[in-house]
């Protein structure tokens, strides 16, 4: 209930200065705003903020074969869907405080930066070493979508997600509704009061970034 009540807070801090003009691009109150995603910090101002935009980081050079191969997480990650979200909720302020506040519960959920390996295989095989334990799979990837389609790894039917490789750094990005049932489904403590918090937001991807 308290994560619940803090998270709240800022999301409404946060829509207040949008509202007000300052959470947009290229105002002074975002010129030193950055996300710190496997250890670079990337300026959000301008241009960059659409960088959280999904269709400005999908393309079609991510293929199968360069998903192949061991990825260790790196940091949590928010996309909006399309500009015109990012400009109703607030972008860069609602962007970054959200972002910190995933982090905090990926952790509840195991995955522990350098630590947490995800390992796709030549022959659509997968295996995620999560904690103590060692989750196995299969896979498969739509080059046309982006969609990755994970099987028996969280859960017992099939995971759909949005991946994308750019800069050594493979994003992997969900529904609100799915990151719960990952949540839910390893027996992560305090799932509800995700669920609760991740379901309003509509528009979003949110997921977590892994490196090489």
């Amino acid at each position: 209930m308290k994560h619940i009540k803090s998270f709240a807070a800022i999301v409404a801090a946060s829509l207040t200065l949008a509202s007000c003009g300052l959470g947009t691009t290229g105002q002074t109150t975002t010129a030193n705003a950055g996300t710190v995603l496997g250890g670079t910090v990337l300026q959000q101002t301008g241009a960059g903020i659409l960088g959280t935009v999904l269709g400005n980081i999908l393309g079609n050079t991510t293929t199968q074969q360069s998903l192949v191969g061991s990825w260790t997480y790196a940091g949590p990650k928010l996309v909006f869907e399309s500009e015109s979200i990012l400009s109703q909720i607030g972008g860069q302020v609602v962007s970054n405080n959200l972002e910190q506040k995933l982090g905090t519960y990926l952790e509840k959920m195991g995955f522990k930066a350098g630590k947490s390996v995800l390992t796709f295989g030549n022959d659509g095989n997968c295996s995620f070493a999560l904690g103590t334990r060692t989750l196995p799979g299969t896979y498969s990837y739509d080059q046309n979508t982006n969609k990755l389609t994970l099987n028996g790894v969280f859960v017992t039917g099939q995971m759909p997600c949005t991946v994308t490789v750019q800069n050594g750094q493979l994003l992997m990005l969900f529904e609100a509704d799915k990151l719960l049932s990952i949540a839910t489904a390893i027996g992560s403590k305090g799932s509800s009061s995700i669920g609760s918090v991740l379901g309003s937001y509509k528009g979003l991807k949110l997921g977590w970034a892994m490196s090489r």
